[in-house]
């Protein structure tokens, strides 16, 4: 991950660092806390990477279009995570077909559940109000604090990467 994406966990309120930090599936826990656990679809479709996603999936030029989905998890009309995943157009013909068709369904769920999916290690970082994650976040969910922390993996099936990145709303912070 790239130098932004290394800000020690310790950084980080304390409530707030078990979410930051399981390895595990972040759906699967947040549906442990909270049942009644939906995805809002805001966007899926193309777009541009952003600058610190260039690296991580390896594009061979800053103008590349990526196939992306931005969700909302949400505890009944309570925003909870905001999530941003990218991948090559190449992944969704290869090891993330499921990608453009999973519709309102956790993505978490069915990226955890193959066992031919890997996972990188999480990285962590706050984004702030210049950050166009957090726009996209304060206009999906907002009013937001003009810092949120966040974390971001790449999951690998085969040659295939397919970025996410999940920022945590202020109603996590608040939970155990």
């Amino acid at each position: 991950m790239s130098g932004f994406w290394r800000h020690p966990l310790c950084l980080a309120p304390r409530p707030l660092r078990p979410w930051l930090s399981d390895p595990g599936s972040l759906t699967a826990r947040l549906k442990a806390r909270f049942p009644a656990l939906r995805v809002r679809v805001i966007a899926q479709g193309w777009q541009g990477a952003m600058r610190d996603e260039w690296c991580e999936l390896q594009l061979p030029a800053p103008h590349v279009r990526v196939a992306t989905r931005e969700v909302l998890l949400m505890d009944g009309t309570t925003p909870l995570v905001f999530a941003h995943s990218i991948t090559l157009r190449a992944a969704l013909r290869g090891g993330f077909k499921l990608f453009g068709r999973i519709g309102s369904r956790p993505l978490g769920e069915s990226l955890f559940a193959d066992p031919t999916i890997t996972r990188s290690p999480l990285a962590w970082c706050r984004v702030d109000r210049s950050h166009p994650l957090w726009i996209k976040a304060n206009a999906a969910a907002g009013p937001l604090p003009p810092r949120l922390w966040a974390r971001r993996s790449l999951f690998h099936a085969g040659r295939d990467r397919l970025l996410v990145t999940e920022l945590f709303l202020p109603p996590i912070e608040a939970t155990p």
